[in-house]
């Protein structure tokens, strides 16, 4: 062989690899992800900064791709902060630099809805039972309390032993709840009883009647029956009769309680974040109900020590927490 028809080998096998490099280039940039040509303006207002916020404020940003970078504003429970707040938004929306807001919090959805009336709130990591009907249809509400009978699973779970379980509140209260908690008992083989109080002296005396009578107790958001004149009172006597509870707040696990459902920061801020993409494409309203995974099961090590029927874990689906 010549040196020239080495050559031209040489020429032919380069041009093979050019043409073979540049087709899988070409099926490279059909796989990757594009780049998003647009950016949404998304606000998250908060009431007080809290670790959670910052959580799902993180998990948000991760997984929106067209709401990057999102931008954060914290009331710092102050009034005057909010509304300043309030005012700042309303000029970017004037200046078309306002898409959608997320609101932590009751008094920051207040706030901000009574000043923007046509930019989508999304209400989140608050108490349910805000009246979004009072702010027009811009605010989609979508703090989800855990159903009752996620509740019960999660007490037998953390609880496997128990048969018998209680629920301390007013008529009113209990009432709400009545149904759906009669129904979910009786599919999980639980027997359920109400013990209604009707002023907060009421309490210790139907405390101590469900304490004599039932396995475990459920204490849902009552002022009447969890307040500052009780709260020390419940700990004091469910501690000293090993009795487990379930809560709704975080703090009343800090001070003592057994455990609590509440909203995982991280997972909803990754729903959320999916969610709220989809809605920027479509404009349909995210529904993060009947979702057990947003949830989380925080559990007090030291009530669980001394707590001999606590020797489960938290129901399929939800992550425990030790605190």
């Amino acid at each position: 062989m010549t040196a020239d028809d080495c050559y031209k080998n040489r020429r032919s096998r380069a041009s093979r690899w050019r043409r073979s490099f540049h087709g899988l280039w070409g099926l490279l940039a059909c796989l990757l992800p594009v780049a998003p040509t647009w950016a949404a303006e998304v606000y998250v207002v908060d009431t007080v900064k809290r670790d959670q916020s910052i959580t799902l404020a993180e998990a948000l940003n991760q997984h929106c791709a067209l709401c990057r970078p999102v931008k954060y504003m914290d009331m710092r429970g102050s009034v005057r902060i909010g509304r300043q707040i309030s005012y700042e938004l309303a000029k970017l929306k004037e200046d078309g630099a306002l898409d959608l807001v997320i609101t932590l919090g009751k008094p920051a959805t207040r706030m901000i809805a009574r000043e923007l009336k046509d930019v989508p709130i999304f209400y989140s990591l608050g108490t349910p039972d805000i009246k979004t009907d009072k702010y027009e249809d811009s605010v989609v509400n979508l703090v989800i309390p855990p159903s009752p009978k996620l509740k019960l699973q999660a007490l037998k779970a953390l609880a496997p032993n128990i048969q018998k379980v209680g629920f301390l509140a007013t008529k009113q209260s209990l009432d709400e709840i009545r149904d759906p908690t009669v129904e979910a008992a009786r599919d999980l083989g639980l027997q359920i009883k109400f013990y209604y109080v009707q002023r907060p002296y009421d309490v210790p005396e139907g405390l101590r009647t469900a304490i004599q009578e039932m396995d475990a107790l459920i204490f849902i958001q009552d002022r009447v029956a969890i307040n500052g004149d009780t709260v020390e009172y419940i700990l004091q006597l469910t501690l000293e009769n090993q009795i487990p509870t379930l809560v709704d707040s975080d703090r009343l696990v800090e001070r003592g309680m057994l455990a609590a459902l509440t909203v995982d920061p991280a997972r909803l801020g990754e729903k959320l974040g999916r969610a709220i993409e989809q809605f920027l494409q479509t404009g349909v309203a995210p529904d993060l109900s009947d979702d057990p995974t947003l949830f989380q099961l925080l559990v007090n090590q030291d009530t669980r020590s001394q707590t001999p029927r606590a020797t489960g874990d938290a129901p399929a689906g939800i992550k425990m927490v030790l605190r």
